[in-house]
């Protein structure tokens, strides 16, 4: 991959750019939206107008709206990620960055960014998949108090969105609609749900299509037409995942129920 980006209307307010090669950026500059920055090898200086860091491979740049910066390599540096955050949806999920940037050498939260980039660069992942991802990541990165009304009892609110996907998990939406429909913000919904049935909401919802999937394959269909109706991408996507689940292949599934016909 040379370079590439992710954006989609459905989830404006995430922006992502990916750079194979990364070159100078002598020019001052400023963005809208909260950065967050990292590269997978070699070092790069971020100055801004009094000051100066080193980001380096396994960190973490974060840099607000508003503030003028430029960058400048040491070393050859490659496989650049800088995702864009709307700084006002963020405050709606009440979270607010006021310093003017942060250094984070954890790298467990750089290994999450970039599985996080990996993800929205992913043509063949969800949205909902997506957009999970990045809040869970939201949650380990900016370690924000979500501030909640009283909610009804947990257990049935779990229950109900279980319903809700059991009845709609082949229909395209996204978390925010979701959490629209209950009332409730997307932070919440996924603690409820995950809390109550272990698993996120994306991984309930790729399950129930994989044993959609091991029904029709029963039917004797062909396997491409199995994919396209149990809400796959393409056949290579229901194979992976219908192996990651039954450590088996549709087709070998396919064969071995009919082989004993």
């Amino acid at each position: 991959m040379k370079n590439a980006i992710f954006k989609n209307s459905k989830l404006n307010f995430i922006e992502l750019r990916y750079v194979k090669d990364i070159e100078n950026c002598i020019k001052m500059h400023l963005h809208e939206e909260l950065t967050i920055t990292a590269i997978k090898k070699g070092s790069l200086n971020l100055i801004f107008n009094d000051t100066s860091c080193e980001l380096k491979s396994n960190e973490i740049a974060i840099i607000n709206s508003q503030i003028p910066h430029c960058a400048t390599l040491n070393q050859e540096s490659k496989d650049g990620y800088v995702l864009y955050l709307d700084k006002e949806y963020l405050k709606k999920i009440d979270f607010d960055f006021s310093s003017t940037f942060e250094l984070i050498k954890q790298k467990n939260i750089y290994k999450s960014f970039i599985k996080l980039c990996d993800c929205l660069l992913d043509s063949k992942i969800s949205l909902i998949e997506k957009e999970e991802k990045f809040y869970l990541f939201c949650l380990l990165f900016f370690s924000f108090e979500q501030k909640e009304n009283i909610y009804k009892e947990e257990s049935v609110l779990a229950l109900n969105i279980k319903k809700y996907l059991d009845e709609n998990y082949l229909e395209e939406f996204i978390l925010d609609d979701l959490a629209f429909s209950f009332n409730l913000t997307v932070v919440h919904l996924i603690r409820v749900f995950k809390k109550e049935f272990g698993l996120p909401i994306h991984s309930y919802i790729l399950n129930k299509k994989v044993h959609l999937a091991k029904e029709l394959l029963s039917s004797n269909i062909s396997i491409s037409q199995v994919s396209q109706n149990s809400g796959f991408f393409d056949q290579s996507h229901l194979n992976r995942s219908f192996k990651r689940i039954f450590q088996i292949t549709p087709k070998e599934y396919q064969k071995n129920i009919f082989s004993k016909c």
